[in-house]
């Protein structure tokens, strides 16, 4: 019985390390072949990538893009002192006499009959107001330079309103007051574009 456990008992020390082999030659050659190309099969070793970073030291290192702020324009102004432009005291619009050729000779004698009396003789002023804030009527030659425009449609425009609507100066009980004539109908719109011509003339 002795004899027959230790027979045993080798048998199996001796056959553990054969299956072991047999089991393990099996594996190789079925995965690698005769010619021990283990690329194939279940067994294939295992490619592993480089994990990739954020910025390849292959690729330049992103530009900042530096924003440059708009450059603002201010409004424009009819004068280089940044005043308003006068406007009658009268609000209106500017009358047809604008989109008219006027005649400064026409002008002229328009402007003696119904303008001299109150801007003087070729508009040079000095005619005396009692109750204006200035004490006199405003000169026309020269005319107020916030009136003046080197575009000659915007410094008739400009003129044009006070002579439309008329206005009223500033001050407790001015005793000359500028009328409408564009208003009252007194004058046509073409007789308005000759004397804007006449002033314009007296103010190159």
């Amino acid at each position: 019985m002795k004899r027959d456990f230790k027979f045993w008992m080798i048998l199996l020390a001796f056959s553990l390390p054969v299956c072991a082999a047999l089991f393990i030659g099996t594996i190789y050659f079925s995965n690698c072949g005769l010619n021990a190309d283990c690329s194939r099969g279940f067994l294939a070793p295992v490619i592993h990538t480089p994990i990739p970073t954020l910025f390849p030291a292959t690729l330049p290192a992103p530009a900042l893009s530096v924003l440059i702020p708009p450059t603002l324009t201010p409004a424009a102004t009819d004068a280089s002192s940044g005043d308003e432009v006068p406007e009658p005291s009268i609000p209106g619009l500017p009358g047809a006499a604008i989109n008219l050729k006027g005649d400064a000779t026409s002008g002229a004698a328009l402007f003696k009959t119904n303008c001299a009396t109150c801007h003087g003789q070729q508009g040079i002023g000095g005619v005396p107001n009692p109750g204006s804030s200035d004490g006199t009527v405003p000169s026309l030659n020269p005319i107020d330079p916030l009136l003046k425009n080197p575009d000659p449609k915007v410094f008739a425009s400009n003129i044009d309103l006070f002579i439309q609507h008329g206005s009223v100066p500033e001050g407790p009980s001015p005793f000359r007051t500028m009328p409408g004539w564009g208003d009252t109908n007194e004058i046509t719109q073409q007789q308005i574009a000759d004397v804007i011509a006449y002033v314009i003339s007296l103010n190159k």
